[in-house]
């Protein structure tokens, strides 16, 4: 039965694909020579390679030969979609791109039961909750997750004294001593701003912000509910106003970089919220002796950022919040049929524990697997990776409590979140500036409460509907 499922699957997508992903010359080219070839992160590719070697070594009847390339996981995704037939069988991408590569038919979904079962059996529920999307009207498994990812603080413990990492306020105190900046980011898009929306109350981890809640692909591509007007929101943005106009608060990253701002010699910030990514060249900028890893900071709400507000008080305590994903293999839709089976089975090999364990030795690639903080520390006990190593780890570990992963189901969605302007939006509102778009919704001050809850508005429309509205209602929040 779960052969014939996958034949019935395969037909049917060879179908589908034709008028979906992109295609070279109007046709697949794709043909079975006997190699599967696998696309990880540059990091990552000796690793993987030789751990697919010691498979076959292992398997004499797995019957072909895999080849492993390194490639920027970001870009990934956009080379599927414009010619999967010059791509990998195998190719790892993170989850918010699982939809759009689903929906364009540009990705086979996993039907092997012991794979399934194992993806089920081994991930937490939030990673489980955005690796399915629709085909013909019924949700598949696509991706299979293998390493997580969080956004974390990077400091220079030179400068900072022990425990000022642990809060703003203690990095600006920092700060002022060092006659600089408090803290930074890498970028102004929406990935890297979650630490202010997605930022939650300490004593009890809420916060009023939804995003895509409740979405399904299956139902007609349902974008759920959203929302950011609430008064926690409104807010954390005022206190991020004010942070970011004291000379020794946020800023963002120079033209040289966020890099050269971090740099132990230019001085001209203490720390950066940043990735795993990020690590090589934090270290460069600070030197591993200099170099702090904590997690994103705690803050509390001033009187200034409460005011005209009744659900939130001064002295409230929140921390910054972060997308808390995945990264996961997922099957070319070009990829011969022939290799289907095999790839599954190699999938379920470089997904399991032991493989994300030997991964998180060798390049430092966390697992995403449920209870993998024990092996981590066990790690650092027995001084298999250096201390600035296991914080890598154990923050981002620690980083995705206080996170969701991105919750992009479609395409669309990942469109809507990213591409339609509500990022800018969201910068002109710390920046304090004047949000020009079209007709009588143009936000002409951002600095007042009313300009605050437009800004909000507009962002959570922008989510919602992938355009600006035509108006502003007459009393916010409103449901956008």
């Amino acid at each position: 039965m779960k052969k014939l499922l996958a034949i019935v699957l395969v037909l049917a997508m060879t179908v589908a694909v034709f008028t979906g992903c992109g295609k070279k010359d109007g046709k697949a080219e794709i043909k079975d020579d006997g190699v599967i070839r696998v696309w990880v992160g540059e990091e990552s590719a000796e690793f993987y390679q030789k751990a697919c070697d010691a498979y076959i070594a292992d398997h004499s009847d797995f019957g072909y030969k895999i080849e492993v390339k390194g490639m920027d996981t970001g870009s990934i995704a956009g080379t599927i979609t414009n010619d999967p037939t010059a791509a990998a069988d195998i190719f790892t991408v993170a989850h918010d791109n699982i939809g759009k590569l689903a929906s364009t038919q540009c990705a086979k979904p996993i039907t092997d039961e012991s794979l399934i079962e194992q993806v089920l059996a081994d991930n937490p529920e939030s990673f489980r909750g955005v690796i399915y999307s629709t085909l013909n009207d019924k949700q598949y498994l696509y991706g299979v997750p293998y390493i997580s990812q969080a956004l974390f603080l990077y400091y220079n413990k030179a400068l900072v004294n022990d425990g000022e990492q642990e809060t703003f306020e203690g990095l600006r105190e920092a700060a002022k001593r060092a006659g600089t900046k408090a803290i930074t980011v890498t970028g102004d898009d929406g990935f890297n701003m979650s630490f202010a929306l997605l930022a939650r109350k300490v004593s009890d981890k809420s916060t009023t912000v939804k995003i895509f809640e409740g979405a399904d692909s299956a139902s007609g591509g349902s974008k759920g509910t959203s929302n950011c007007q609430g008064d926690d929101t409104v807010a954390i943005i005022r206190w991020l106003q004010a942070f970011a106009e004291d000379p020794n608060g946020f800023k963002w990253a120079s033209s040289d970089g966020w890099d050269a701002d971090l740099d132990k010699d230019n001085k001209g910030v203490l720390a950066v919220i940043g990735g795993a990514w990020h690590y090589n060249t934090a270290k460069s900028a600070l030197g591993e002796s200099n170099l702090g890893i904590a997690m994103i900071p705690t803050f509390k709400l001033t009187d200034a950022a409460c005011e005209g507000l009744s659900g939130v008080s001064a002295g409230d305590e929140y921390r910054g919040g972060t997308f808390a994903d995945c990264k996961c293999f997922m099957i070319n839709a070009y990829s011969p049929a022939s290799k289907y089976a095999k790839e599954q089975e190699l999938i379920k090999y470089l997904s399991s524990k032991d493989v994300q364990n030997e991964s998180y030795v060798e390049c430092l690639n966390v697992p995403a697997y449920v209870g993998a903080t024990e092996f981590i520390k066990k790690c650092f006990d027995e001084g298999k990776v250096t201390e600035s190593q296991y914080n890598l780890a154990a923050m981002q570990v620690g980083m995705a409590e206080w996170g969701i992963p991105q919750p992009f189901i479609t395409g669309t969605l990942n469109t809507y979140y990213y591409s339609k302007n509500g990022p800018a939006v969201f910068r002109a509102m710390i920046d304090k500036t004047a949000y020009p778009t079209t007709g009588d919704q143009i936000l002409t001050e951002t600095e007042s409460l009313d300009g605050v809850r437009k800004g909000l508005y507009l962002v959570e429309y922008l989510w919602m509907h992938g355009q600006a509205p035509s108006s502003f209602p007459a009393s916010l929040p409103d449901p956008a």
